[in-house]
């Protein structure tokens, strides 16, 4: 079991099918982070594929805690390996993943190659129109913005490939 850190160092990754609501995106997070032990103050922000980074439901769930929700575009997702692909995933999207590979794509894409990748703690959960994983990334880099008490900076990054609320040193 995980434990709680006063610093948030956790990333969940939502995959959605188009019309889910917040309550089940929340469901399925609050279940996750019940399981690790965890509060909500130590997810970091929400990751998801850059074609539902706008869907109501992840942004309504995103608000509910205020966190920053990010959007990565199908060809970065694809890059990550993953413990459960999706045939289905790789159809409708592009990518064999959206939860998983989105929770475990680093926040820095400059990241030092010798320096700690994020862990997956919680492979995908999957419910009727909505899966989230959830992955721990290493607190010790200087990403402030987006964590409690902080306002995250609104940034598109076409270098990173990442569009939305991200958290930016």
């Amino acid at each position: 079991m995980a434990t709680a850190r006063t610093a948030a160092d956790l990333v969940v990754g939502v995959g959605a099918r188009p019309g889910v609501d917040a309550a089940e995106i929340l469901a399925l997070i609050d279940a996750a982070l019940r399981e690790l032990g965890v509060p909500a103050g130590a997810v970091r922000l929400l990751a998801t594929v850059a074609a539902r980074r706008d869907e109501a439901g992840i942004v309504a769930a995103a608000d509910h805690h205020r966190w920053p929700v990010a959007g990565y575009p199908p060809h970065r997702l694809a890059t990550v390996d993953v413990p459960h692909p999706s045939a289905a995933a790789r159809a409708a999207l592009g990518t064999p993943s959206v939860a998983e590979a989105a929770c475990l794509l680093p926040l820095d894409p400059d990241l030092d190659p010798a320096a700690p990748r994020p862990v997956l703690l919680l492979p995908k959960r999957t419910g009727r129109r909505a899966t989230i994983a959830v992955a721990r990334h290493s607190p010790h880099r200087a990403h402030t913005s987006g964590w409690p008490g902080q306002a995250p900076r609104r940034t598109t990054s076409s270098r990173s490939g990442v569009s939305g609320s991200v958290p930016r040193p």
